[in-house]
């Protein structure tokens, strides 16, 4: 029994099956006659981190301590990449580690730095540094010949392409990275592979409103899982997973949570000089859509993007004054926190008055059709310490969340949100039943597949066995799998005595 899982980053359901009816994606239409297929439910953040990581473990963010991809380090008013301040999550692949299962691992956004594993891991957009992009490490040379290209993670040269080059360019990256995997996965019989393609995402954000040239890219990648699918069925009969992180939709709504706050006189900020508020003016201006597409060509030089990038990370800053502030945001992915005493450095607000606290602003966001919730309301787990006080949901009226002030609360939004209800699920393969439309939540994926390699799912997991897909009816086991942490802690301090 083999697994194959291509992820898709972005892929919204609702698209793939009104194009696959019409004839317009063949490989989706085919992969969802021979088996199943529905809208996959993403988490609360719908972000791409924590939406991996829990699609991954089977687990909510509280029991795996990943809330975003920024996280605010407890005790403290400082923001970190999320990793760094927890354990390593026990993943599907560490479990099927042990079982002697071989793995190949390519381009997953929640591995951050390769590691040894019986097989291949290449990490995905957010690792920054070459000796940890793959494990063997000599894999990095062989996709450097291969001609590999990462994918573009650089805002400013983002910003500054023109929507041609923008759309060319993530064809091409695709292409490029599809070539590689096609003379990867012939290197070894592997039991488990899972990959993902980002182009979707980063093309609905920008051209979401553009209609056909979403379902050109959709084309594209449809064209090329055709491709990855026939070279991995070469190898052996296969089960096939299509998934997604989320969704997609439009961006109808910005909401300004930090102005928000600031307005209730629950945030206070350092009163900013006339410069910088007509520069915060002038960005906001500027990121009007009408007025995006007429500034883009100005951008062509390395120092005009500079200035222009320097200038937006400048109206993003929040100066706050913590000895008169409540409540504060990171502003990103819609993350409350209470100035807590006792828990922060320069807590305001007494132990007493953090529940009617945090009651009065839920009630206050609600009035404004903004849905928030305890953090408990949404998670569980050993993490919860970490987790935000309150949670914004992003929904049909407000798309985003930016941490923004001296602008309005609600600003219009341009081009594609995430959509959390619409992301995508598609299975089909010789252990997989015909039984056509069915939707799952993103906790489902590792349980089943764990279920289908007759390996033991996590005694802790949220997400189930979707049996009903399943041709096999054994009954399911459990295991315990927290000693994959102490085994990682232990390699690690023996990698750290040899430096």
């Amino acid at each position: 029994m083999k697994v194959a899982v291509v992820g898709l980053d972005g892929a919204c359901m609702d698209l793939i099956m009104e194009w696959a009816k019409d004839g317009k994606l063949p490989t989706f239409g085919e992969l969802m006659e021979d088996g199943c297929y529905g809208r996959l439910e993403s988490t609360i953040p719908t972000v791409t981190i924590p939406a991996w990581n829990c699609m991954t473990t089977g687990m909510n963010p509280g029991k795996i301590g990943c809330f975003s991809f920024i996280q605010k380090e407890y005790g403290t008013y400082n923001f970190k990449i999320y990793s760094s301040l927890v354990e390593k999550e026990v993943d599907i692949w560490d479990i099927l580690n042990i079982y002697g299962k071989k793995i190949f691992l390519f381009n997953l956004p929640n591995i951050q730095m390769a590691y040894r594993i019986n097989g291949y891991m290449v990490a995905g957009f957010l690792c920054m540094r070459d000796e940890y992009f793959t494990y063997p490490k000599d894999l990095k040379d062989k996709l450097d010949k291969l001609g590999f290209e990462r994918d573009i993670t650089d805002l400013g040269i983002l910003g500054a392409m023109g929507d041609k080059e923008h759309s060319r360019r993530h064809e091409e990256i695709t292409q490029s990275q599809c070539k590689v995997l096609e003379n990867l996965i012939r290197d070894d019989e592997w039991d488990f592979i899972f990959l993902v393609l980002n182009e979707l995402d980063r093309i609905q954000h920008r051209f979401w409103h553009k209609r056909n040239v979403v379902l050109s890219h959709y084309k594209n990648i449809d064209r090329n899982v055709k491709m990855l699918i026939d070279r991995i069925l070469e190898l052996d009969d296969y089960n096939i997973f299509i998934v997604s992180d989320h969704g997609f939709g439009p961006n109808k709504k910005v909401f300004h949570i930090n102005e928000w706050l600031l307005r209730k006189e629950l945030l206070t900020v350092e009163r900013e000089d006339i410069s910088l508020g007509i520069v915060r003016r002038i960005i906001t201006t500027l990121k009007k859509p009408w007025l995006v597409k007429l500034v883009r060509p100005f951008l062509s030089t390395a120092l005009l993007r500079r200035i222009y990038q320097k200038a937006l990370n400048q109206t993003a800053k929040v100066p706050v004054i913590w000895e008169k502030t409540k409540a504060f945001s990171y502003g990103s992915f819609g993350h409350i926190y209470i100035n807590l005493k006792g828990r922060e450095p320069n807590g305001t607000v007494d132990p007493d008055e953090y529940e009617r606290l945090r009651d009065f602003i839920i009630e206050e966001l609600r009035k404004m059709s903004v849905k928030a919730y305890r953090s408990e309301e949404l998670y569980s787990g050993k993490y919860m310490k970490v987790a935000p006080d309150i949670v914004i949901q992003t929904d049909e009226f407000v798309s985003t969340v930016s941490g923004r002030v001296c602008v309005d609360i609600f600003v219009d939004g341009f081009g594609g949100a995430h959509d959390r209800l619409n992301g995508t699920f598609i299975a089909c393969g010789p252990d997989i039943k015909n039984v056509g439309r069915i939707d799952a939540h993103i906790y489902d994926i590792t349980p089943t597949i764990l279920y289908m390699f007759d390996v033991p799912v996590p005694r802790d997991t949220d997400g189930r066995v979707i049996r009903e897909i399943l041709k096999n009816g054994k009954s399911i086991k459990y295991a315990d799998y927290t000693t994959i942490n102490i085994r990682h802690k232990i390699k690690k301090l023996r990698e750290l005595k040899r430096i």
